[in-house]
């Protein structure tokens, strides 16, 4: 490459001149010479030097609309365009320096590409990145191929011959990977899967289908899976703050975000990763220094991902991470979204804007056709949940009759029925909890005055037909957290906080509670993913005291109770979708007593080697002693022969020996005291 005549640091300039003047008071010596204020703008236009002004003001005014423009006192304005002396002609590239690095960040980010004329075409970087570009070879050289690493099974435990589940705990320094076998004869160490120390800085997070386990470190996150849970990926993303994978694992978005709220630093706020690969599939920036960054949220198939911005909704495809079809879904005012759990369709929340009243309204993707709409009126709130199956979309309004009076409804969207019809429940007292039921047509509602609140059981069903019916009320429960069995049918109605970790087990089929507990100081709740175990527990980060966790069984049975110095985390591993269908698991169900004989059986036998098992255990003890003992008894008759002749006579027969049995006794202390009189 041609030798470059680079431009006096506008720094160095200024020391020299606050030298010349004696201002270095309170100058500390120290001087940013990194450059990345500076920015090349390449593939300009060649022109004399009398043009040399006129191309200078063009791109003058093209970057001082981006940001401050370091003016050096020249004709340059702060833009440095060298000449070939030689030829009495610019060189075709100029350095602009901005006043700070963010605004040579926004410059680079907006004008790379940029079109002067269809002859010129900008190509622009940081001066920092210069050498990198200039050293880069003529010719292209392809990178050695990766020896491809074998994974092994990355869902090995789905394989498991008793069919547990596995979770992670982490506590102090140690994270450890569980089995979940409650059965009595069970061993601690059998159910150890895996157990490291310093594992991960903050916690750990499952992927939706349970095939990784993520670890966050301070330069990123890195992610482990298999039978020993070995490495499988590594995302670098500086402080990263939280992640989020795609529903179907084929992504995983990192997000970070300042430190303290305001700091405003030019970075990639969120960075999307493809999960098996590790590849960079799109970065992008975020300049305003929240303390927070606003998540993407995917559809159920992973071809989309969206985020709201002012009065839109942006969709990018995760074909080719850009927006769809360049433009936004234009939704003014819109305040909050959310997909549907088994369509490419979501349901937005607008408020009352300008003239036209709130509203939620359901639009498909791609096609951008809007398949329902409901006007709302007097709204002070709205919230949205979908039924985890995409059957129905709940919406929870708030009306402001007056400054006193809130009223409170129920929009049910019946989303798989022709022309979506809707149904309105309204609610006399304030709604304060709402869940469906993973697995059915019913839901369950918190309802009335704290802190003893109501719960209702309603349907969407009424035998057989859509209509939304009541099915029971608990009038003044001791509750504030509803949480639904993943399999149905059980829920557990929980007093969380303030009400001490009240647990009520629920059965929805025979409208009966099942058991009544607590666990004191409770913080969090999670269900197994097969319904058919809850863990409760008291998290170290929310309750410094009584950390630890419980395992109850469905029936609210204690399996397992663990106490822990500063336990932070317990997270029950999560399973991939059934391949059976909704048919082949109602043909289950109802044969289940035939299935279940096979592991009914399996259970007998578990309990009685149980309650066998101290029995068993000195039966193994006796047959070890007596193992010993006769092989004792062999070496002693073995080595009489030799005992005998180093002794020089016969010392090993009995009746050689008298035994004499001596009884000593010693009065160690006496004492005589009168304890009353008659």
């Amino acid at each position: 490459p041609a030798k470059v005549d680079l431009p006096r640091h506008s720094l160095a300039r200024e020391r020299a001149k606050m030298h010349d003047d004696e201002e270095l008071e309170g100058f500390d010596g120290k001087l940013d010479m990194s450059m990345d204020t500076v920015i090349v703008v390449d593939n300009l236009p060649v022109v004399p030097p009398a043009k040399v002004d006129k191309l200078i003001g063009v791109l003058h005014k093209l970057y001082s609309k981006i940001g401050d423009i370091v003016d050096d006192g020249t004709n340059g304005k702060g833009i440095f365009m060298p000449l070939d002396e030689g030829k009495g002609e610019t060189k075709g590239f100029a350095f602009i320096e901005f006043s700070n690095k963010k605004d040579a960040a926004h410059a680079v980010n907006q004008t790379d590409g940029h079109m002067l004329d269809k002859a010129h075409v900008f190509s622009v970087c940081k001066f920092t990145e210069l050498a990198r570009i200039i050293d880069a070879p003529d010719q292209y050289v392809a990178p050695e191929p990766l020896e491809p690493t074998e994974r092994g099974n990355l869902r090995q435990w789905l394989l498991d011959d008793k069919a547990r589940d596995q979770y992670v705990i982490r506590y102090a320094e140690e994270s450890e990977v569980l089995w979940c076998d409650p059965a009595p004869d069970a061993k601690e160490a059998d159910k150890r899967v895996h157990a490291r120390k310093k594992w991960t800085e903050t916690g750990h997070m499952w992927s939706p289908h349970g095939t990784y386990i993520a670890t966050f470190h301070r330069p990123g996150i890195r992610l482990w899976g298999g039978e020993k849970f070995e490495a499988a990926g590594r995302f670098m993303h500086n402080n990263v703050k939280r992640i989020e994978f795609s529903p179907r694992e084929t992504y995983v978005v990192t997000y970070t975000w300042p430190d303290r709220p305001g700091d405003v630093e030019e970075f990639d706020s969120a960075i999307v990763w493809d999960v098996r690969t590790g590849e960079k599939k799109r970065a992008f920036k975020d300049d305003s220094g929240k303390e927070n960054v606003e998540p993407f949220k995917w559809s159920h198939d992973d071809k989309y991902f969206a985020k709201m911005v002012d009065d839109a909704i942006q969709v990018y495809s995760s074909d080719d991470m850009k927006i769809l079809d360049k433009k936004s879904f234009k939704v003014p005012g819109v305040r909050d979204f959310c997909w549907s759990p088994t369509q490419n369709c979501f349901s937005a929340y607008v408020p009352t804007f300008e003239q036209n009243p709130a509203r939620v309204v359901v639009t498909e993707v791609p096609s951008r056709k809007e398949l329902k709409q409901k006007n709302l009126v007097n709204i002070s709130d709205v919230n949205m949940q979908w039924h985890p199956d995409g059957t129905y979309l709940c919406v929870k309004v708030d009306r402001q009759k007056s400054k006193k009076t809130t009223t409170f409804s129920l929009e049910m969207f019946r989303m798989k029925d022709k022309d979506i019809p809707i149904e309105v429940l309204e609610i006399p007292t304030n709604v304060h909890g709402f869940a469906w039921e993973p697995k059915g047509h019913r839901f369950c509602l918190l309802h009335g005055e704290p802190p003893r609140l109501d719960v209702s059981f309603y349907t969407m069903l009424k035998e057989g037909k859509p209509m939304v019916t009541h099915l029971k009320t608990l009038e003044k429960k001791s509750v504030n957290e509803i949480y639904w069995s993943p399999a149905g049918h059980h829920v557990v109605l929980a007093g969380m906080k303030n009400l001490n970790g009240v647990l009520n087990f629920y059965s929805v089929d025979d409208m009966e509670t099942i058991a009544e507990d607590e666990h004191f100081m409770c913080t969090d709740l999670e269900w197994d993913p097969t319904g058919r175990y809850v863990t409760t527990y008291v998290s170290a980060f929310r309750q410094p005291m009584e950390n630890g966790f419980t395992i109850w069984n469905f029936a609210g049975k204690r399996q397992t109770v663990v106490n822990r110095e500063k336990f932070f985390q317990f997270l029950w591993r999560p399973r991939p979708p059934s391949l059976l269908t909704n048919k082949q698991e109602r043909e289950i169900r109802k044969n289940l007593p035939e299935f279940s004989a096979k592991y009914l059986e399996e259970d007998r036998k578990a309990k009685e080697l149980a309650d066998t098992a101290h029995i068993r255990e000195k039966e193994e003890k006796r047959r070890v002693f007596n193992l010993g003992e006769e092989k004792r008894k062999k070496l002693y008759v073995e080595w009489q022969k030799e005992r005998r002749e180093i002794r020089g006579c016969v010392t090993d027969d009995e009746e050689w020996y008298e035994l004499v049995e001596e009884t000593f006794e010693e009065m160690i202390e006496s004492n005589e005291e009168i304890v009353g009189t008659l």
